[in-house]
């Protein structure tokens, strides 16, 4: 192998780092536009907030049944009676036909005084939903934004593989045909010459491969965040993580949102309990009615209206019930161990997820060092083994290999750049801060409370819910 040859792969390899290293122009999307472009059309995100909505819409359905009904009735009735007279004695007969139409309009109400804690319960119970669903929604948040994080990686990762894929084939395409033009002169056989052949036609399969695996990351970035990746800038530094494994199980435990909403879960299957044991109580309901009758008949003999009121006391005391209220009973504990299980199980995976986002994140970093010391290692090598091969004590094939060795560093170094990356944000996610209020994206947060506020400005309303169909360009 020529000397040139070997400092013209040097210097497209560093041409090839620098260019990985460039600062990307100002109209590069950067990591946080991508953030928000999932964040905002997601339709995860806008599934789990119509369901936090419906959630809300539970705690005044519950809130409404302490609240009584009135109920208007009417009814207009027409009845047509007829009769016949024989009069003994008479060659007549005679007949009577009558009709008669009445109107009766009504109002009638109850308030319930006492539900033996069945409405209590089940607002305190619909209102844990609510915190439980709240909580649900920052979890798909941080699925969502995690996605995002990954895919994103993902492309630029390829996108450099599939960079130094195609020069290790410019590379081995040089020295193939240094060495073609070696055996033209006798230098080398015909064996170094099919090395090299070989080698290049493993280098393009090794291509092909990057190829593909890039065609599937931008995929995925498309299933992430919406749109085709063009010109990715590359990350922000890391963000801020906890200092140590133990102050990371900590904050899981206390604040990641699996962990709020399963411990919702449980307090709403406990009022749930209660709610069931209530069912056998006696009830008490406050009833009362207006009633107005009207005989409308034409040409009747008799007329008259009647308007009248009520007022009064009306409860309910369950005796048999064939066993139902029992079975409630036993089956809301049943459902309140179900949660408590839940959530220690849900414990265990987050402990898990914390664990090993944490020794991923200490993987990723050994790696890093590693291949940066590797890539220094094997340049020297690859000038030591071509200064050698110039005075013919290496073979092509060492030539190659030492190149090999070279590009697979420089391969391992981008994928553990992009697995360090991965991995802090996955932690950022096992502790439960990997949200837009914590990263400080430039974007508008979904408020809960809004819509709370909007029902409570207008509880009699229901405009049809378009937030999806207008707001997301994933339309089917």
């Amino acid at each position: 192998m020529s000397k040139s040859l070997g400092k013209s792969a040097l210097r497209i390899g560093a041409a090839l780092a620098a260019v990985l290293a460039a600062p990307h122009p100002a109209a590069a999307e950067t990591l946080a536009d991508a953030l928000a472009k999932a964040y905002a059309f997601h339709p995860r995100l806008a599934s789990s907030r119509a369901a936090l909505r419906a959630a809300d819409e539970g705690v005044t359905q519950e809130r409404a049944r302490a609240l009584g009904e009135i109920d208007g009735t009417y009814s207009y009735t027409v009845s047509n009676s007829s009769g016949f007279r024989r009069i003994v004695g008479s060659r007549r007969d005679s007949s009577d036909r009558d009709t008669f139409d009445t109107l009766s309009l009504g109002i009638s109400g109850a308030i319930p005084i006492y539900s033996g804690g069945q409405i209590e319960n089940a607002i305190a119970g619909a209102q844990e939903n609510v915190g439980a669903q709240r909580a649900s929604l920052l979890a798909v948040e941080q699925e969502v934004l995690l996605a995002a994080v990954t895919a994103y990686e993902d492309v630029r990762r390829d996108l450099q593989r599939v960079a130094l894929a195609r020069n290790n084939v410019r590379v081995i395409s040089e020295q193939l045909r240094a060495a073609r033009d070696r055996f033209e002169v006798g230098e080398v056989t015909r064996t170094d010459v099919s090395q090299a052949e070989a080698r290049l036609a493993f280098s393009r399969s090794n291509l092909a491969a990057a190829t593909g695996t890039l065609a599937r990351s931008r995929q995925a970035y498309v299933a992430a965040i919406g749109e085709e990746p063009v010109d990715l800038a590359p990350p922000p530094p890391l963000p801020d993580l906890p200092d140590s494994l133990e102050a990371a199980l900590a904050l899981t435990e206390a604040a990641h949102p699996r962990m709020v909403a399963a411990r919702r879960a449980v307090r709403q299957a406990q009022f749930a309990v209660k709610q069931a044991l209530g069912a056998a109580l006696p009830t008490l309901n406050v009833t009362g009615g207006v009633s107005y009758e009207n005989d409308l008949t034409t040409g009747a003999s008799t007329t008259g209206e009647t308007l009248s009121a009520q007022v009064g006391l009306s409860g309910q005391v369950p005796l048999w019930t064939g066993g139902r209220n029992a079975s409630l009973v036993r089956a809301a504990q049943a459902r309140l161990a179900q949660a408590q299980a839940e959530l220690h199980d849900v414990a265990r995976q987050l402990r898990q997820q914390t664990s090993v986002a944490w020794a991923n994140l200490d993987v990723a970093r050994a790696s890093i060092r590693a291949a940066r010391e590797q890539i220094e290692a094997a340049r020297i090598a690859f000038e030591g083994v071509r200064e050698e091969a110039t005075l013919g004590a290496r073979t092509t094939l060492d030539v190659l290999n030492a190149e090999q060795e070279l590009n697979s560093a420089r391969v391992s170094l981008v994928e553990s750049l992009r697995d360090e990356y991965v991995a802090a944000y996955q932690l950022l996610a096992a502790v439960g801060r990997l949200t837009v209020a914590h990263l400080g994206l430039d974007v508008s947060p979904y408020d809960p409370d809004a819509y709370v506020e909007q029902v409570r400005a207008a509880p009699y309303d229901y405009p049809r819910d378009d937030s999806v169909a207008w707001s997301s360009p994933w339309r089917p």
